[in-house]
């Protein structure tokens, strides 16, 4: 799939599989729907050129897998749904360029997230909350 640039997920996919976009190097945007509740392993793997992932605004997304958007280079910000409760290992390595991360929720919502080893994009970045509440 290397030169597919852009999807449009449908509202009735529920979860993206492992290795869905494994090697998609043109892909730079993507829009996640509400229904899909998890990313798999590797689905967006060695996505080089992906810039934007968006979610929708009542995501009911809760884990992303391992892998899942490693040596994503051109990642520069990603909102994540306050529905996230695991970030599995390796799931953000190699996204060098991560700089801010939005995330729909508290603070005290963030840090109750259970994220696995080698995310230190992730972990590093600025973290943007929406809720100020408790």
């Amino acid at each position: 799939c290397t030169s597919l640039t852009s999807i449009t997920i449908p509202d009735s996919v529920s979860s993206i599989g492992n290795y869905a976009f494994d090697g998609c190097t043109s892909l730079t945007s993507i829009t996640i729907p509400d229904s899909v509740t998890s990313i798999g392993e590797r689905a967006f793997y060695d996505c080089s050129s992906l810039a934007t992932v968006t979610f929708g605004e009542n995501s009911q997304l809760t884990g992303i897998g391992d892998y899942a958007f490693y040596a994503c280079s051109s990642l520069t910000s990603i909102t994540i749904p306050d529905s996230v409760t695991s970030i599995d290992h390796s799931a953000f390595d190699g996204c060098k360029s991560l700089k801010n991360v939005h995330y729909n929720g508290t603070k005290a919502q963030w840090n109750k997230i259970s994220i696995g080893f080698n995310n230190s994009p992730l972990t590093s970045a600025t973290i943007l909350f929406q809720s100020s509440g408790a």
